[in-house]
């Protein structure tokens, strides 16, 4: 994964270095450079410290305040080193606004928020000028890289700011907490304006953020050793990479090799090459194939496998304007997720000399932690995965006459989300993602660990006595079935009976993946669905009462059914039809063919619980089409309408 985001990032620098001139100069070459080394700036708003030159010294002259522009980075020169106590590669910072609780008094508020704004502005700012940029020109000066003016600019910068500190501080918090336009924002980027000009367009400091990176890299560096990404041996490879936060080193225990931070480069060796296309790549990813996923987040990254290089140029090309499309309303795909702006359907018709892999990555003090790692998915699978949407959603539209019916992620991500709605977060993630994998590596998945989330579900909407969100939670736990069927993932249990038993109600029952040879499988849905044709007569009659399940529910035993339970459940429906005088040739087929089903069956069904109470769960929510295809079968002109 990491070779394919180095090689990615090297792809676009040699693209860029084509596009470049030969007349360009030398800042252009620079600029092209430390764009790599630019991190992605989350903040919608940018306060700026306005320093301007009076009489050979520098003058604080208030706030400017700017609304942040993606293509003006390369100006903010926004790269984020070690996070919390340290600084960044520029004096460029994020201010995040501390979190306010209910109990807490304006004044508390006011001082949390300056103590925070106190606290950034000495770490990412005046140190930086202090501990970094002043000892770095004094090292460049001897090296006769800088002169001796470009030092006092420096100096003259970091005593004003060292002067001013208090006003600027007390300015900030004030900006933050009155003014309108940045109360209601989470974090500010916080930047700096001299004589007018942005520190981006100062070479100065853009010498500094490669040579302070440079710096980083060679805490931990080896001679002559053989990088772990292109696999050559070179001059010098560090372990202080960390585009990607992975793994950290900033404990002994975490290091190869006698636990010396000296030895740290042995973790990831990397040559200087290598990590500027890494940095180039991860830029290009975050910037472009970034998307939402359920709560996640994941990282879209194309690899070459048998391809060209202009196959591959016309991929990106295709990714990147069908991103922009998307954004500005000129494209609309089918989608599989919630991401509106997901392109995972024109990946899908790519030929196979591309893959795909699926980087889902969260941010934890710092650090990152990868949660899923989908790798090598080619687009003729996902293509497999768009036809078995569009399968699953032709089918139950019809099915259930909806034309409305749109099958994505969100049917699974439905089940496995909480294990009880009691629940404040989400506590069933992991098993979201281990189906997500499934899906995308084509592993298989067990019908038994499905049903146990899928009847939690409907056991939830029948004691908590919502009908209307049982029937939902029915059919998609069908939709996910059969999506996953079609895909040739679903590990049904096999038929113990190696016998096929037809009904007249085969034309629906078929159509439904668990409906298996076993007879008591078919009499179990037919049960649930002349019980559903009940519960909806009952509740024709409590329009004046909305919310009440109907009375017959409680004998559901809040869906923990049993093969025992089935069997006195069918006689007392036949009753209760009867006493509503709605007991017709329609429901009595269902009846009779269900009972037919459960007396060819072997006397112990061997089907747990779950299976049970699903099965008849199902029933109930086929139990208008089947009532439908009864009334067909036999003519029954005076069945009574009152359940719909």
């Amino acid at each position: 994964m990491i070779e394919a985001v180095a090689e990615l990032g090297r792809f676009i620098l040699e693209g860029k270095s084509k596009s470049v001139s030969q007349e360009d100069s030398p800042s252009d070459v620079l600029s092209n450079n430390l764009s790599s080394f630019l991190s992605r700036v989350e903040s919608k708003k940018i306060l700026f410290i306005l320093l301007n030159q009076n009489q050979g010294k520098f003058e604080y002259c208030g706030l400017e305040p700017q609304a942040y522009v993606e293509s003006k980075a390369k100006f903010y020169l926004f790269s984020q080193g070690a996070k919390g106590g340290g600084t960044n590669f520029s004096p460029t910072c994020t201010i995040v606004k501390p979190k306010v609780t209910k109990n807490m008094s304006e004044v508390e508020i006011k001082n949390n928020i300056k103590s925070q704004v106190e606290k950034t502005f000495q770490l990412k700012v005046e140190n930086w000028f202090l501990n970094k940029a002043q000892p770095l020109a004094k090292k460049l000066l001897k090296l006769k890289i800088l002169s001796q003016s470009d030092v006092d600019f420096i100096e003259k910068i970091t005593q004003a700011i060292t002067e001013h500190r208090e006003r600027i501080i007390d300015d900030i918090t004030h900006k933050i907490i009155y003014d309108n336009e940045f109360k209601k924002e989470n974090s500010i980027l916080l930047s700096l304006l001299i004589d007018k000009k942005y520190i981006g367009e100062y070479e100065i400091f853009k010498l500094f953020l490669l040579e302070l990176i440079k710096e980083k890299n060679q805490q931990s560096s080896s001679q002559d050793k053989t990088c772990s990404l292109c696999k050559q041996k070179r001059e010098k490879v560090s372990g202080k990479v960390d585009v990607f936060k992975f793994y950290t080193i900033d404990k002994p225990g975490f290091i190869k090799g006698g636990f010396s931070s000296k030895n740290a480069w042995k973790n990831f060796p990397v040559c200087s090459s290598c990590h500027t296309h890494l940095s180039e790549g991860r830029k290009y990813l975050e910037e472009n194939l970034r998307f939402e996923f359920y709560g996640f987040k994941y990282l879209l990254i194309p690899k070459l496998t048998l391809g060209t290089d202009s196959e591959y140029t016309e991929v990106l090309d295709i990714l990147e304007k069908t991103q922009k499309d998307i954004r500005f309303g000129e494209k609309k795909l089918e989608r599989i997720t919630n991401d509106e702006n997901e392109i995972l359907e024109i990946v899908s018709e790519f030929n196979d000399f591309v893959s795909i892999t699926f980087l889902f990555l969260t941010t934890q003090m710092g650090a990152e932690r990868i949660v899923l790692l989908i790798e090598d998915v080619f687009p003729s699978h996902l293509k497999n995965i768009f036809d078995a949407k569009r399968y699953t959603e032709k089918k139950f539209r019809k099915l259930f006459d909806n034309p409305d019916i749109q099958f994505t992620f969100h049917q699974i991500k439905y089940f496995f989300s909480k294990s009880n709605r009691l629940r404040k977060k989400s506590d069933l993630d992991s098993y979201f993602l281990e189906i997500t994998e499934s899906i995308f590596k084509k592993k298989p998945i067990a019908f038994d660990f499905l049903l146990s989330h899928f009847c939690r579900r409907l056991q939830d909407d029948i004691v908590n006595s919502d009908l209307s969100s049982f029937y939902v939670s029915c059919s998609y736990a069908m939709e996910v079935l059969e999506f996953l069927g079609k895909l040739n993932i679903l590990k049904l249990k096999g038929d113990e009976m190696n016998m096929s038993f037809e009904t007249p109600f085969d034309e629906i029952l078929n159509e439904f993946p668990v409906a298996s040879a076993n007879p008591a499988v078919k009499g179990i849905i037919l049960v649930g669905a002349l019980c559903d044709m009940l519960l909806r007569i009952q509740a024709a009659g409590l329009k004046k009462a909305p919310g009440r399940m109907p009375p017959f529910a409680k004998n559901l035993k809040g869906l923990r059914l049993k093969q025992a339970d089935i069997i006195s459940l069918l006689p007392k429906i036949e009753n209760k039809l009867m006493e509503y005088s709605a007991f017709g040739k329609a429901k009595k087929l269902v009846a009779a063919t269900a009972s037919e089903l459960l007396l060819k069956a072997p006397a112990d069904w061997k089907l747990s619980s779950d299976e049970v109470s699903f099965y008849f769960a199902c029933g109930m929510n086929l139990g208008q089409k089947i009532r439908d295809l009864a009334k067909k079968l036999t003519n029954d002109t005076e069945e009574t309408e009152d359940e719909e």
